[in-house]
């Protein structure tokens, strides 16, 4: 089957049930187009595409997104699999700058091959949708505080609850967009913790805007995350950011201090402190707001398309 995208950009269907019984019709496929590039994303794909492509006449691009270390579901074999892939592509591209020397130095992968290219973010259009001020969600009684994200172990949506449920201001209230394994988990740590009546979790939320529009201040919790798209998402908006200086796409977006804030990686006083601070001094948010505001620009969509652009021009030449 084949789908096209406006006048030039065919969508492919190799009716593989499973990724992994996708390496022979992937194979066909390239021996039939002869494609001058492969760009592949996430582990299993990219195992796929190198198995696929082996001995054939075509520059091969893998795309990594997250840290290898930080997660628990990657099997021996997968790891090993990796660690043949990676080293024979002919560039690997990584989410963020920690994840890039991750796989150098894990995989011995070339550091000439690796390449950082971050996710884009149309910021312009969540400045817009923002700055129109849709109509609230909730009643803005008190400060809101918003995550974002599937409710899961890597989002350490429970430091964030506990944390909050540590600030002396009882009128705080938590916003927890998103859907999971981990919500009645989070349910019944909020009833432990006394701030049931303060959690909104509406679940999966397609239209972010009012939610970003009327909130106080957006935290990403993360145990570890490869970019941190919705933290680019916040700053758009205009919230003061904080987040966890987790394994590794936080820090490649905030400058700590001066567009957000970062702090230690699953350490709830720290968070706690952070949160007060910010709550307590408007000035210092607002300029925090000012300040990731102009940082967003740096993931406009046409910057990273370029960024990719230019890495298939030069992988396609060598």
């Amino acid at each position: 089957a084949r789908e096209w995208f406006g006048d030039q950009y065919p969508l492919i269907d190799l009716k593989a049930s499973r990724l992994s019984h996708a390496v022979l019709p992937l194979r066909a496929l390239l021996k039939r187009e002869a494609p001058t590039v492969l760009l592949s994303t996430l582990a299993d794909a990219n195992i796929v595409a190198w198995l696929a492509s082996r001995n054939l006449p075509v520059r091969l691009i893998l795309r990594e997104t997250n840290s290898h270390r930080a997660r628990d579901d990657i099997s021996w074999w997968r790891r090993r699999m990796i660690s043949l892939a990676y080293p024979r592509a002919d560039a690997v591209v990584a989410l963020s700058e920690g994840v890039g020397l991750e796989l150098t130095s894990g995989y011995n992968i070339n550091s000439d091959k690796c390449h950082t290219i971050h996710n884009p973010v149309d910021v312009k259009s969540v400045a817009k949708t923002v700055e129109a001020r849709p109509s609230a969600p909730f009643s803005e009684s008190g400060p809101v505080i918003i995550g974002i994200g599937r409710l899961t172990r890597q989002k350490n949506f429970s430091l964030l609850l506990r944390s909050v449920a540590a600030i002396s201001d009882r009128s705080v209230r938590i916003v927890l967009l998103g859907e999971g394994p981990d919500r009645f988990a989070l349910l019944s740590l909020a009833s432990d913790l006394g701030i049931s009546d303060r959690l909104i979790m509406p679940g999966f939320v397609t239209d972010l805007a009012p939610w970003l529009a009327h909130a106080d201040l957006f935290v990403l919790s993360s145990r570890w995350e490869g970019f941190g798209h919705v933290i680019v998402e916040a700053m758009a908006a205009g919230l003061p950011v904080i987040a966890t200086d987790c394994p590794y796409g936080p820090r490649d977006i905030i400058a700590d201090g001066k567009n957000g804030l970062l702090v230690a990686n699953d350490d709830a006083p720290a968070l706690t402190a952070a949160i007060a601070s910010l709550l307590e001094d408007p000035d210092r948010a607002e300029a925090l707001c000012r300040a990731g505001r102009a940082a967003a620009s740096r993931f406009h969509p046409e910057k990273i398309a370029a960024d990719y652009a230019r890495l298939i021009d030069r992988v396609a030449k060598a």
